[in-house]
């Protein structure tokens, strides 16, 4: 009975770990690999072979752990390819890699505490300091602020990339808006043309009638010039008839 409550209690126990990993790895940058794999990459007292050793031998203890075939936490698989993420960035021979790595390591250099510039001082300090543990209060302020660096620079990245992808949408639209104002004006330009015999027909008609109706005024303007002519002669004729008699 002891030994199946110790073992009970042992799941129990591997399960919360478990938990309490997977969460800790969220809640780091995703950008921030040290951090997910809880490296102080600034211990100069760490080699480069070392370093890659420690890596080599945190990711597979925190992937044994974490490994979505060994938990039913629904956040288990996003905590793992963040863990296999890091571990392959950290260890990377691609040039990419490489500069993303140096310049996280740029931004943890930066906020290291420094000593007065006296040599002896500044061997202490960094005897002291390869000491700490990764906890540390120290070391926890430092993870903080480059966390917030890396969440700037997120942020800035993102934000150009929205005004680039406004500027290419723009630019989209305006393309397109030319083409329609193109693809009109050639609709336009084809119907006129296509329309062109009609036109013609059309003004034909127009000045066949203009002239047959200048015509009719003509020929009633005669009319009127000849009976107006008539009437005149007969009245002369009635003026000298009474004169004779």
């Amino acid at each position: 009975m002891s030994e199946e409550l110790d073992r009970i209690l042992s799941i129990e126990e591997s399960a919360i770990n478990r938990n309490k990993e997977i969460d800790r790895i969220l809640q780091c940058s995703p950008y921030d690999y040290y951090s997910i794999l809880e490296i102080n990459p600034l211990l100069s007292t760490t080699t480069a072979q070392e370093l890659s050793t420690i890596i080599k031998k945190l990711y597979r203890k925190k992937s044994l752990l974490i490994h979505p075939d060994k938990s039913d936490n629904p956040k288990a698989p996003e905590a793992f390819d963040l863990l296999k993420k890091s571990e392959h960035i950290l260890t990377s021979t691609e040039e990419s890699d490489i500069k993303e790595i140096e310049h996280l390591y740029s931004i943890y250099q930066a906020y290291k505490p420094k000593p007065e510039q006296k040599q002896k001082q500044i061997d202490d300090h960094e005897q002291q300091y390869s000491q700490l543990e990764f906890n540390d209060p120290i070391n926890i302020e430092i993870r903080s602020k480059v966390k917030q660096i890396l969440i700037d620079e997120i942020n800035e990245l993102n934000l150009n990339k929205l005004i680039k992808q406004t500027e290419l949408l723009r630019k989209d639209e305006m393309k397109q808006k030319i083409e329609l104002e193109k693809k009109i004006k050639r609709q336009l330009d084809k119907n006129w043309e296509d329309e062109r015999d009609l036109r013609v027909r059309n003004w034909r008609k127009y000045s066949n009638k203009i002239e047959r109706k200048q015509k009719r005024q003509q020929e009633g303007q005669q009319q009127a010039s000849s009976s107006s002519s008539s009437s005149g002669k007969v009245s002369k004729k009635k003026k000298k008839k009474n004169v004779l008699v």
